[in-house]
C-alpha cells in the first residue's frame, strides 16, 4: 500500500470521526415523528386561550419548550401505606428515560434491605436494547430488558401526565374543547368561584385516554383533574405547587371520591441531562 493511499485512508478516518463526534446541536424537544406537533385545527380556539393562560400562570410555555430534563419522584398512598413508588428522570430533549422503583418482594422490612429495579433506554429508537437490572442483577437477555423497559415506559406516561398534564395538553396530538364553562366542586375549596373545564382528547396514533383539566376563572390555575374511566370520571384535586426550573409543578393530588388515595410528587428537579445518567451502570 502506497504512502498516498495510507495518507487517504487517514484523512478520511479522521474526518469520520470528526462528524461522529461532534453532532448537530439539538434546538428543540424529542418527540415522536407522528403526530410530530400539536395541530391547533383540531382544537377549538377558546379551549386553547384557557390553556395557554393556564400555562402562563405556571411560569410560561416558553421555559417547557426548553425544558431538557425532568427528575422527579410519584408515590401513590392509600391512607398510611404507600402502594408504589417510582422515581423518573426524563430526558425531554434526547428522548431518553432513566427509571428507578422498588422490587415489591423486598418491601415490608428494613429499609437497608430494599432492592430496586433500574432501567435506562430510548424512548424513540426501538432498536436499542434497553439496560435493565432488578436487585443488582442486570438482564441478560433482551426480552428481559424489553419487557422492564415496557413496563418503564408506561410508567412514565402515566405518572408525567400527573406531573406535567398541564404543559402537555399542548402535546402532538392533543385534541382540546370547552367542556364546560362554569364548574363549581361540591365539598371542595377548588374551582372557587368557579373553573372552566377543558376536555382533553387524543389522535388515535398517541393515545386513547380522555382528561378534562378544570382551569381557575381567576387564578388560571388548575385545580381540579379528571380522567374518563368507562361511563364515570375519577377526579382530583391538586394540593399545592412547587417551583423548579422557573415552571410550577404540583406536589399532591387528593381523589375527590376516595379521600385516602393520594398521589404525592416529590424530588421535582429541572436541568441538563447527563449521558452518564442514561448509559449502562456497573454493578
Amino acid at each position: 500500500m502506497s504512502v498516498r493511499t495510507v495518507s487517504s485512508l487517514l484523512v478520511a478516518l479522521a474526518l469520520a470521526l470528526g462528524a461522529s463526534g461532534c453532532p448537530k446541536p439539538r434546538t428543540s424537544a424529542a418527540t415522536q415523528p407522528t403526530p410530530a406537533e400539536f395541530n391547533a385545527v383540531q382544537s377549538d380556539p377558546k379551549a386553547i386561550a384557557v390553556v395557554d393562560a393556564g400555562l402562563a400562570a405556571l411560569g410560561g410555555a416558553d421555559k417547557w419548550e426548553q425544558l431538557k430534563e425532568l427528575s422527579f419522584t410519584i408515590a401513590y398512598q392509600d391512607g398510611s401505606v404507600t402502594k408504589a413508588k417510582f422515581q423518573h428522570t426524563w430526558d425531554h430533549w434526547n428522548g431518553r428515560h432513566y427509571f428507578v422503583t422498588p422490587v415489591t418482594s423486598t418491601l415490608g422490612g428494613k429499609p437497608e434491605d430494599v432492592e430496586y429495579q433500574e432501567v435506562k433506554y430510548d424512548l424513540f429508537d426501538l432498536d436499542a436494547k434497553p439496560w435493565a437490572a432488578s436487585g443488582g442483577q442486570v438482564a441478560s437477555m433482551r426480552k428481559d430488558a424489553d419487557a422492564m423497559a415496557k413496563v418503564a415506559r408506561q410508567r412514565l406516561k402515566e405518572d408525567l401526565y400527573f406531573v406535567a398534564i398541564v404543559y402537555k395538553l399542548k402535546d402532538p396530538g392533543a385534541k382540546l374543547a370547552v367542556d364546560n364553562a362554569q364548574v363549581t366542586v361540591a365539598g371542595s375549596e377548588k374551582c372557587k368561584p368557579s373553573c372552566t373545564s377543558i376536555k382533553v382528547s387524543f389522535d388515535p396514533a398517541v393515545g386513547s385516554d380522555t382528561w378534562f383539566v378544570n382551569f381557575n376563572s381567576e387564578s388560571k390555575l388548575a385545580e381540579v383533574i379528571e380522567k374518563q374511566m368507562g361511563g364515570g370520571r375519577i377526579g382530583y384535586e391538586i394540593g399545592g405547587w412547587v417551583e423548579a426550573g422557573g415552571l410550577k409543578w404540583p406536589t399532591k393530588f387528593q381523589n375527590l371520591g376516595l379521600k385516602s388515595e393520594v398521589i404525592e410528587i416529590s424530588d421535582v428537579a429541572v436541568g441538563d441531562p447527563e449521558d452518564s445518567t442514561y448509559l449502562p451502570t456497573l454493578h
